[in-house]
């Protein structure tokens, strides 16, 4: 009989896992704590397992994750395709408990080499649809007990959120640093301005252009030249409201030469917090007519109303893709703190 004891450490492990899972925020994370909840309910009957997970736009199956295998057994157990013999055998809509020889032995002696025995199958769903699965397994037990199947089951629909969570955020990770990337690669200088001004992110073209240090702190009204700062505070405020879009207040490098920009504004997020973006178009060189200034503005708000009719929505992500814990969920208001 199970002491007292061991069942507080059971259940003190137990929560301690919950915790774990709940802060995951990566499939590398996630994954081996739900392995690690599966065989540990198994009651001693399976002694490994491994995960096999669909990638988006893909069909086929690879294996995300391993515990208590060998690495020629990884190795050899690393793909299958959905309509391959090891496929079909593994990519059920329903839980399967047999014989590890009836599934992926084959004649394939890399797997029939890891002697495992008892073999459990755990389909993950996507909505609807197989997403992958989780496979145990034992190298000693021949069999899986019934009440051991039901808490089996029972986890592995639980874990069905907790990875398809996972998943959704590693999605929008990548989405946030497609779009950082692109940001950085831009032709244009892009600023993130906090709701005080505050510099909190400037691509390379900015940097470069500008004479800025990356690690500097700058306020949005060290970027202009004095005479304009009141002007630029006013936009700002504006931008920020949404009342104002566009700015044509001329930008000041550190040599204390002046760039001539047009600069769209749209509000967004940033590590939790709102923030302005500014996209600043730099203008050519020579004299230009006010013919071909309001031709570059129109230019300008052309070839941005694509990127700003889902900045609002993909912004915010980019504090995940940084990956930087956040300071504050407390999202600040606006207060009127830039001095004219």
């Amino acid at each position: 009989m199970t002491s007292d004891w061991t069942r507080s450490q059971q259940s003190v492990s137990g929560f301690e896992r919950a915790m774990a899972l709940a802060g995951a925020a990566t499939l590398k994370e996630a994954l081996p704590i739900c392995l690690e909840a599966l065989i540990g309910s198994s009651e001693g009957s399976l002694d490994c397992g491994w995960v096999y997970l669909v990638p988006e736009k893909a069909e086929i199956f690879r294996l995300r994750c391993s515990i208590g295998v060998s690495d020629p057994f990884v190795e050899a157990n690393a793909s299958w395709a959905p309509d391959s013999v090891h496929g079909r055998a593994i990519f059920r809509d329903t839980p399967w408990y047999g014989s590890f020889s009836e599934t992926l032995n084959g004649q394939d002696p890399l797997l029939a080499s890891e002697g495992l025995h008892a073999f459990a199958i755990l389909p993950l769903f996507r909505g609807s649809s197989v997403a992958g699965c989780f496979c145990l397994a034992s190298h000693d037990s021949d069999t899986v007990p019934q009440h051991v199947k039901r808490d089996l089951e029972a986890l592995s629909r639980w874990f069905d959120k907790t990875i398809a969570r996972v998943q959704v955020s590693e999605s929008r990770i990548r989405e946030s640093w497609e779009l950082l990337s692109l940001f950085d690669a831009m032709a244009e200088m892009v600023f993130a301005f906090d709701l005080d001004g505050e510099i909190v992110w400037i691509n390379r073209t900015a940097r470069e252009e500008l004479g800025l240090d990356n690690n500097e702190r700058i306020h949005l009204l060290d970027l202009h030249p004095d005479d304009t700062r009141p002007e630029a505070a006013r936009i700002f405020r504006r931008m920020l409201s949404r009342e104002q879009q566009t700015s044509n207040v001329p930008y000041a490098k550190r040599d204390g030469s002046v760039v001539h920009a047009t600069t769209l504004g749209v509000p967004g997020r940033w590590k939790g917090e709102d923030v302005l973006f500014g996209i600043s178009r730099i203008h050519q060189t020579g004299g230009r007519t006010s013919v071909e200034a309001a031709a570059e503005v129109s230019s300008l708000e052309r070839d941005i109303a694509r990127m700003a009719m889902v900045l609002d929505e993909r912004l915010s992500r980019i504090e995940e893709a940084l990956m930087i814990s956040p300071e504050s969920s407390a999202s600040r208001l606006w207060t009127g703190s830039i001095k004219e």
